[in-house]
């Protein structure tokens, strides 16, 4: 992955164990992402499949986490990306930054200066209805 397309940030009272615990596993996604319509675990990631219209209607998404990071590596889509959620701390609250990189190889049917500040906005709603499951107590997977 190379090309970075953007970053958005938002800081929550939620644990960062909590938010790490969503984002590992996938099978939260349509609690927080409202495109996510399906996640099938597959013997080699998870199959994800969004409401259309979307960019990646269907992908194979691959998951890898640290202690205070989590990677979403997309595949078999019309895009290739590698979505990264770090987590810090900052005046008692966690900060939550998720980074958007998109695969060299990655044929845009727009240019990328049009595509940008859509998705980057789109992403930060989503970021937001992260937080707010997060802070919530409704049930997740763990």
């Amino acid at each position: 992955m190379s090309k970075i397309l953007f970053q958005n940030q938002l800081s929550t009272q939620a644990a960062p164990e909590r938010l790490l615990s969503i984002l590992t596993y996938p099978e939260n996604l349509p609690l927080w992402d409202d495109e996510s319509s399906c996640v099938v675990l597959t013997t080699d990631g998870y199959g994800l499949t969004r409401q259309q219209p979307a960019l990646n209607e269907h992908e194979l998404l691959t998951v890898s986490a640290t202690a205070n990071q989590v990677r979403y590596h997309s595949q078999g889509g019309r895009l290739s990306y590698d979505l990264t959620f770090t987590l810090g701390t900052s005046a008692g609250l966690t900060t939550l930054t998720q980074e958007l990189q998109l695969a060299p190889n990655s044929a845009l049917l727009v240019p990328l200066k049009l595509l940008m500040p859509i998705a980057k906005h789109a992403f930060a709603q989503k970021l937001q209805s992260l937080i707010t499951l997060a802070e919530s107590v409704r049930e997740v997977m763990i």
